[in-house]
């Protein structure tokens, strides 16, 4: 007999009637709740339905039955059972007689699971070439239904497969044994859960406490391995990087930019010098090493940025150029002079060819790097800074009006209601992997954080998500460009004018470390993707810094492996 609330299963458990007041009816009796008391109240006769589901599951089918036996609560209805076997079996008439003995609660549920299980009827009745089965279940089963017209005509061309894999490819279908374990899936989106357990429920219970113990710590930033459950996850801050391993001096003036390669083994720094360098930052090896020194620019590279396969660096200049270098030789591919000011801002199209580039002339242009043409132009402001979204669908851009624009570039034109609007000027930009969520840095020497479009995380009121601040308050005078990054990209990164590199929690906002080293303004740093435990900085004291974890004293040189 099926367990219609926790009430019922309380009686059928103890054998005995209880007389209860209001406020005890109200609340339920003790005994049909467990937990320790301030925390969410668990229903005993869910738990038990839960153990003994697990139990089943883990292949312990006689202890289940024994559990049910001393408790005298089921796990699931024995017409529950059987409409699970019957699926599973294949026999579709009595799953269907059977999905009218089951609780759905209301007509629209009852019509939905048919169609369902009439779909798979149908399909599986082709794949078996029973033409005659499969259109009388069509046309006198699933079209009376008037449910889903579309997949209907989709479900009538589907007569013409005459193989399994056309068959597959038309129906957007697996076929048995998969598809039967998919329609169950399916099925309880439409089935109540008290009626049918949701599989493996308790391991998905089980799984999802871990991983909020796990995303509430704030220092963690690695994949986690197997986690007991015995006692709550926790980790310290010797997960983030906070000591600094390699000190990089081969610059002779200021550094303003650093960006790690996309597959983590290389990093690329920009500089005062006019110069930039690429460095070696292979996996197992012990000390960064330089690779190249890319040399053309007349005066301060800016920024640069990296093609999607690492395999050309762009760089941008006060001297009103872009440059394309080949990182496997560092010799200059294309010299673009279309911008008749300082260049700010490169960032490259996901094709690898077509690059974007901003400037203090209020152009923004789509370069060609092939051809070393000009594609595209957009004129408005002074262009502080510009990123392109993973997919390429959307340009980002922040200018001296103190907003940031977002355009759609498959229709060529701004997204309403996607820019933001801020009451300070903008200095960088920065952007999650996925292109979800947002850094905007302000002169006064604050970092927001926002959702790149609107909708269920969209803005509240014009505010950002998050703020990050370091230990001062003051105006900048310098660009600084923070980053995500760690694992999960959980961290938000920067540099400072105090010389200092913070590490904020990036969904609490919490300043998890302010890391000193440096003696200038640090203007740029880079987590590495790939290497959660190792981040650059860089400098106006010349200097890049090579961030990891504490050394590892037992290896032979005292020096920690990056």
């Amino acid at each position: 007999m099926a367990i219609e609330n926790g009430h019922a299963g309380l009686d059928q458990c103890n054998g005995d009637q209880h007389d209860a007041s209001d406020s005890e009816q109200a609340l339920g009796e003790p005994e049909t709740w467990l937990g320790p008391s301030g925390q969410p109240r668990i229903n005993r006769i869910e738990y038990i339905r839960l153990i003994e589901q697990a139990l089943v599951g883990l292949g312990f089918k006689d202890v289940a039955q024994h559990l049910e036996t001393s408790s005298g609560v089921q796990h699931q209805a024995q017409e529950v059972s059987h409409f699970r076997t019957a699926i599973l079996r294949g026999a579709w008439d009595e799953a269907v007689e059977l999905l009218g003995q089951l609780r759905l609660g209301n007509s629209d549920s009852l019509s939905r699971a048919k169609f369902l299980l009439l779909e798979q009827k149908y399909l599986e009745a082709i794949q078996a070439r029973d033409l005659t089965t499969a259109v009388k279940c069509l046309r006198s089963e699933l079209a009376p239904l008037k449910l889903e017209p579309n997949r209907l005509h989709q479900l009538a061309a589907c007569i013409l497969a005459t193989t399994p894999a056309a068959l597959s490819i038309a129906a957007s279908w697996s076929g048995p044994p998969s598809s039967r374990q998919l329609l169950l899936a399916d099925l309880q989106d439409v089935v109540p859960p008290e009626v049918m357990l949701p599989e493996r429920r308790l391991e998905v219970l089980v799984g999802q406490a871990l991983q909020s113990q796990v995303a509430s710590c704030p220092f963690h930033n690695a994949q986690p391995a197997a986690i007991s459950l015995l006692q709550d996850f926790q980790c310290g801050q010797e997960q983030i990087p906070t000591c600094t391993t390699q000190i990089l001096t081969d610059h002779t003036d200021e550094v303003w930019f650093v960006a790690f390669s996309h597959s983590g083994t290389m990093l690329a720094s920009a500089s005062k010098d006019k110069s930039a360098i690429v460095w070696d930052v292979r996996p197992g090896q012990r000390r960064v090493t330089k690779r190249c020194v890319l040399l053309g620019h007349h005066e301060v590279i800016v920024t640069l940025a990296w093609s999607p396969d690492d395999s050309l660096i762009a760089t941008c200049s006060t001297d009103k150029s872009v440059r394309v270098w080949r990182v496997a030789d560092g010799t200059c591919r294309q010299t673009f002079t279309q911008h008749t000011k300082p260049v700010s801002s490169v960032a490259w199209m996901p094709d690898g060819i077509r690059l974007l580039s901003g400037s203090t002339d209020k152009y923004i242009y789509m370069l060609d790097t092939q051809t070393g043409g000009k594609l595209q132009s957009w004129k408005g402001h002074i262009v502080h800074d510009l990123i392109v979204s993973h997919d390429g669908r959307y340009l980002i851009s922040t200018t001296s009006e103190r907003k940031v624009r977002v355009y759609d570039m498959e229709k060529e034109e701004e997204k309403a209601g996607w820019s933001i609007v801020e009451g300070d000027s903008i200095m960088s930009l920065a952007l999650t992997s996925d292109s979800k969520f947002l850094l905007v840095n302000l002169v006064k020497q604050q970092i927001h954080l926002w959702p790149l479009s609107t909708g269920p995380l969209g803005r509240t009121h014009g505010e950002p998500l998050q703020v990050y601040e370091g230990l001062q308050e003051r105006r900048g005078r310098f660009v600084v460009r923070p980053c995500f990054g760690g694992f999960n990209e959980a961290f938000v990164l920067s540099g400072s004018e105090e010389c200092k590199v913070y590490v904020w929690h990036r969904s609490t906002g919490e300043l998890l470390a302010s890391l000193e080293g440096h003696s200038g303004t640090v203007n740029a740093v880079s987590w590495n993707p790939v290497n959660h435990q190792m981040f650059a900085s860089a400098s106006d004291d010349k200097s890049i810094h090579i961030w990891g974890l504490e050394p590892d004293l037992d290896s032979a040189d005292g020096n920690s492996k990056l």
